[in-house]
């Protein structure tokens, strides 16, 4: 039961914060994507998997549920990973968005400053510890290793194309950031 109740508070709390941040750094953006609910067919059929995977071991492998030292590492993942992903949204204010825009928007300023001057993508590697930490928390081994080798291919693609894009926006800065 600590293992699904756990689960259940990170996931809310993830898309809660996800639409609270939303709500109030760029409210005029605001409707139900920024949930982030509806995220991709993979986040939806990634977060059944762990749904069914939970409660499979729970029926036909409960002594794989005993609560030990990776549920603490998973809690601690979970925290520290949503963490640096609000904070990363946060320092970022409405310079933050879901979507990697294509043209530099009107007042889009780089951010370099906060959680940003650490680590150059906080909010991809605070998303990647809260979902594997997720995994941990569930006990889930399969989808730990999967949920890993998802994450890392979406963000293969994701951050080439992000950094191209700032560099093209911030032709001098962001060579100077990164």
């Amino acid at each position: 039961a600590a293992r699904w109740c756990c689960y259940v508070v990170a996931l809310t709390s993830f898309h809660a914060a996800e639409f609270l941040t939303t709500a109030a750094y760029k409210w005029r953006d605001l409707s139900y994507d920024s949930w982030l609910l509806n995220h991709s067919r993979a986040y939806t059929l990634a977060a059944f998997a762990a749904c069914a995977e939970f409660w499979l071991e729970v029926s036909f492998a409960p002594g794989l549920k005993a609560l030990g030292p990776l549920f603490a590492a998973g809690l601690c993942l979970v925290v520290l990973g949503h963490g640096a992903r609000v904070l990363a949204m946060v320092t970022c204010g409405e310079h933050f968005a879901h979507r990697i825009a294509t043209s530099r928007p009107e007042g889009h300023e780089l951010v370099t400053t906060g959680i940003y001057r650490y680590l150059r993508h906080p909010s991809y590697t605070g998303w990647f510890w809260w979902s594997v930490g997720t995994q941990l928390v569930l006990g889930n081994p399969l989808c730990f290793v999967a949920y890993a080798c998802a994450s890392y291919s979406f963000f293969a693609d994701r951050i080439p194309f992000e950094e191209e894009t700032l560099r093209d926006f911030y032709p001098r800065e962001y060579p100077a950031y990164a």
